[in-house]
């Protein structure tokens, strides 16, 4: 997914601040599950969300405004509890590596309790899984 840095993303100093990338993450997630066919949003119409339970980066190369920006998403993990993803955010331009990060989830419904992935949406994400393209 391609995304242009906005200057609002970015601090004081002129980089990209390290509280937009999580955004970046949860947009690369949702488009990598609707390219396959998976729609997030019909998940939440049903009431089940992927609640984030862990998030883990690492910054790599300071990315600026206007900077155009890479994310590619991958999943790479799935169970009845719990969902993985992991992420690259690049600058093609000059070929950066700018950021790596994991995100673990967690099904919840409404509520907000954790539950089992129901296997309307399980199976999908397991065949996802033993595919990963």
């Amino acid at each position: 997914m391609e995304l242009r840095v906005r200057f609002v993303e970015t601090d004081q100093m002129g980089v990209v601040h390290h509280s937009a990338y999580v955004p970046w993450f949860e947009a690369g997630r949702v488009e990598w599950l609707r390219e396959r066919g998976l729609s997030y949003r019909e998940m939440e119409d049903s009431g089940l969300s992927l609640a984030v339970a862990s998030v883990a980066v690492t910054y790599r190369s300071a990315a600026y405004f206007d900077d155009l920006l890479e994310v590619h998403s991958t999943l790479t993990e799935a169970r009845s509890r719990r969902v993985a993803f992991a992420y690259r955010v690049s600058r093609p331009a000059d070929g950066a590596l700018v950021a790596t990060a994991t995100t673990t989830h967690v099904p919840t419904d409404r509520a907000g309790h954790a539950v089992r992935l129901p296997d309307r949406w399980l199976t999908p994400i397991l065949e996802l899984l033993a595919t990963n393209p």
